[in-house]
Formats: C-alpha cells, sequence, structure tokens
C-alpha cells in the first residue's frame, strides 16, 4: 500500500470517529453520509488489510520457491550424474535426464524437472544398481510439488494484492468525496463553536507530501480547504 493511499486512511479514520463523538440528530443527510462514510473506510481497511497480505505471500513463495530450485536442481545433477554411465545399458536414459536450466523460466524449470523426475523413474531399478538411494525419486517428487505449489501461491498472492490495490483506490476516491461532504457540513455547523470546528479541522487535515500536491491536478484536490 503506498503512503498517500496510508495516510488518507489514517485521516479517515480520524473523521470518523469525530463524527461518532459528534453526531448531529437533526440533519438526517449527515447520518446518512457519516453511515456511507463508515460503510466504505471498513472496505478500504479490508482491501488494505489484503494488499498487504497478498505482498506477503508472494515474498514467502519467491524465497521457498527459489529455495526449492537449487534442491531440485542438485538432486537432479545427481541423477543426470548416475544417468550417464548407466545409459550404456540403456541409451535412451541420459537423454531424458537433463539439468533444467537453473536461471530459466520456473515454468520451463518445473517441466524439464517433471520429465527428469519420469525418465528416472521408469529407470529406478538401473539407477540404483548405479548408486541412486532408494528413496531418492520419492524425495524429488515432494519437492517437485512444492515448487508447483510455491508457484501457484505467489500467483495467487500478486492476483490478490493487485486486485485489492485496484478496488482500493476506487473505494478511496469514495471515502475522500464523503470527507468531502462532512467537511462542508461540519464547517457549517460549527461556524460559532470554534473549539469544535478546531477539533474538526484537526481530525480531517493530513499533512500531504508535497509531491502529491505537485501531482494533483487544477481543481482536483482530495484536501478539504482550511
Amino acid at each position: 500500500m503506498n503512503f498517500s493511499v496510508r495516510r488518507k486512511l489514517d485521516m479517515a479514520g480520524r473523521v470518523r470517529d469525530f463524527c461518532r463523538t459528534h453526531p448531529d440528530p437533526n440533519n438526517p443527510g449527515y447520518t446518512a453520509a457519516v453511515q456511507r462514510l463508515e460503510e466504505r473506510l471498513d472496505r478500504a481497511e479490508a482491501l488494505a488489510q489484503q494488499e498487504v497480505s497478498g505482498r506477503q505471500a508472494v515474498s514467502g513463495a519467491v524465497i521457498n520457491k527459489e529455495q526449492l530450485r537449487l534442491e531440485i536442481h542438485k538432486v537432479i545433477s545427481l541423477l543426470a550424474g548416475l544417468a550417464e554411465p548407466a545409459a550404456r545399458e540403456e541409451r535412451d536414459l541420459a537423454a531424458g535426464i537433463i539439468r533444467p536450466d537453473v536461471n530459466g523460466s520456473h515454468q520451463a524449470f518445473l517441466t524439464r524437472s517433471r520429465v527428469a523426475a519420469a525418465t528416472a523413474s521408469s529407470h529406478q531399478e538401473l539407477l540404483v544398481k548405479y548408486g541412486m538411494p532408494e528413496n531418492f525419486l520419492a524425495e524429488l517428487d515432494a519437492k517437485l510439488n512444492e515448487y508447483e505449489k510455491a508457484l501457484n501461491q505467489q500467483h495467487a498472492g500478486r492476483a490478490a494484492h493487485v486486485g485489492a490495490r485496484a478496488e482500493l483506490e476506487a473505494v478511496m476516491s469514495d471515502v475522500m468525496l464523503l470527507v468531502r461532504q462532512v467537511d462542508a457540513l461540519n464547517r457549517f455547523r460549527f461556524r460559532s463553536d470554534l473549539e469544535s470546528l478546531a477539533g474538526w479541522k484537526s481530525a480531517r487535515d493530513v499533512a500531504w507530501p508535497l509531491v502529491e500536491k505537485e501531482e494533483t491536478p487544477v481543481g482536483k484536490t482530495d484536501r478539504p480547504a482550511a
């Protein structure tokens, strides 16, 4: 979640809290605006958590995937080393067990590794004869399944945080529009109550970064007028 959205969420939270402690029961429009603000802010906070969780899932999957990739490469390197002398007895063995490119694409790495595992499985008895441990292929298959799972987790995590971020931008647009509506109502309501007006301005104020001010188009701003 970017810095600007985080600051807007913090400000909107303060606005919500102020409105809860300063209701205006005589103004149904104000009450409806505050209720809508609470609903959209709840959704925004849920999306923010989803975005963060998605990013964390991607990071965790990447670390796990890269570690597994190295382990799988080492395992298949041993198989390839055993397949070379064993190919004197079964010529097609060496052609099916090729070390995957550790720097290649993830799908290509997985595919070539699966082919190597399947070839080794069909020549298991011969490879055991040349020194392959009997449980070696079961362990390789487990690592390949873990690797594929990590790939899927990475893709799911990326989809989650990208989708959450896109929706969050739309929801925050609604939130800021509601803040401006409530700001107009509260500034008028507290026009003769300087203490409450100061409290309101403090609640909805936020020190926007200078870069955001420079990038905001003329006539369009998320910050209520002071």
